[in-house]
């Protein structure tokens, strides 16, 4: 039986479920069946982001020369073609992220984003049924922004987020299978590493060489279908994305960018802050005292904010870090200050517009800062 606080807790969870859902469903009302806005008001396109992802996944697949492939014009041009959205897009997935998507490309965009929003909903569910218990995961996988970010702007953050925590849950009973997921991470090269860092530090033996060799044959047959042109091509595409149109981006570069400030000084500043980032996630790791809950939660807002390539997408992984926080806080309870963060986090895609407007950067960004702190306070 729940106790009266608990009861409350959890219908505050329900509650909070059900308006996520609710929002994101009046968001998707303010398009039609063409995907094109109904009201002149300045909203974007649902999935904007996956849409070039989508095209850009098509033309590679056409051996469309990745010199063309990853240009906006391109794939602008093929999605008017296809889907008749006269609107500029863009993308910069890697090949590798081309590669995974193979399997779900011989349908029409509609189809592949119906599919790609359940396939996000499915995976980030099961993942968090690794760790929680049944009746916490059904509200909170609706609770958690994660999805709403990821799945109104196309970011792949939610994907990325069911791997991590899959990847970091696993390997004590399926060490294999942790390892394939961590495998898949490779669609973002950072994560990768990262979680191959943390089998590493584990002594996850099994994970670790599964992880490395699926990665690589992932690689190897990404190279051998796209080429070598299409890694060059993705980066440059992200570069010029960074230095031409950084405001869609949320990350430290991007924001020092939109404000004004030269690139090469952003990316240096980006590289510097991220330095304190690694080094006090190393020392986090190498503390056997620490929850592994805690450590979790740290690498997964840590993987929100070293890349200088980060969309508001991706901050579906911070959401990953804030249900670890929840599993340590069950375990071992809350400490002064929790509670405002996870009404912050919770709320924060109701609180990013008035955020965004007086600091210039986004609410999810200085979530992952205060959720590191959070980690290493309650490493002790």
């Amino acid at each position: 039986m729940y106790t009266e606080k608990r009861l409350i807790q959890y219908l505050f969870l329900v509650f909070l479920a059900v308006l996520t859902g609710y929002t994101f469903l009046i968001r998707a009302s303010f398009y039609d069946e063409e995907g094109e806005i109904r009201q002149n008001n300045g909203l974007r396109i649902m999935g904007e982001n996956l849409a070039g992802d989508y095209a850009l996944f098509r033309l590679l697949e056409q051996k469309i020369p990745a010199q063309e492939a990853y240009q906006p014009e391109k794939i602008s041009d093929f999605l008017y073609k296809t889907a008749h959205t006269d609107k500029r897009f863009f993308s910069f997935a890697s090949p590798m992220k081309a590669f995974a998507a193979v399997p779900l490309l011989n349908v029409p965009y509609a189809s592949f984003c119906e599919t790609w929003i359940f396939l996000g909903l499915l995976l980030f569910g099961t993942a968090l049924y690794t760790f929680l218990p049944l009746k916490i995961v059904l509200p909170l996988m609706f609770a958690l922004p994660a999805m709403f970010l990821s799945f109104t702007t196309g970011g792949w953050g939610v994907f990325i987020a069911a791997a991590v925590i899959l990847a970091l849950t696993l390997p004590e009973d399926y060490p294999k299978l942790a390892g394939f997921f961590g495998a898949l991470c490779l669609i973002e090269p950072i994560v990768f590493f990262l979680i191959a860092a943390v089998f590493l530090l584990r002594h996850q033996k099994k994970s670790l060489f599964t992880c490395l060799g699926m990665g690589g044959a992932i690689l190897f047959f990404s190279w051998t279908r796209y080429g070598a042109v299409a890694f060059k091509e993705a980066f440059a595409s992200a570069g010029r994305i960074l230095s031409e149109t950084p405001c869609v981006l949320s990350s430290f570069a991007s924001t020092f960018v939109c404000d004004g400030m030269p690139l090469s000084v952003a990316l240096a500043m980006h590289g510097i802050l991220a330095i304190p980032v690694i080094f006090f996630g190393y020392r986090l790791f190498l503390k056997n005292t620490c929850p592994q809950a805690v450590q979790d939660a740290y690498l997964c807002a840590a993987l929100c904010l070293l890349s200088p390539f980060s969309s508001l997408g991706d901050y579906g992984v911070l959401y990953a870090g804030v249900a670890f926080f929840i599993r340590d806080s069950m375990q071992r309870g809350f400490l002064k200050g929790d509670s405002w963060f996870l009404f912050a986090a919770f709320a924060s895609i109701y609180l990013e517009p008035f955020f965004s407007a007086i600091t210039g950067g986004s609410i999810h960004m200085f979530l992952a800062l205060v959720l590191l702190g959070i980690s290493y306070r309650r490493s002790y």
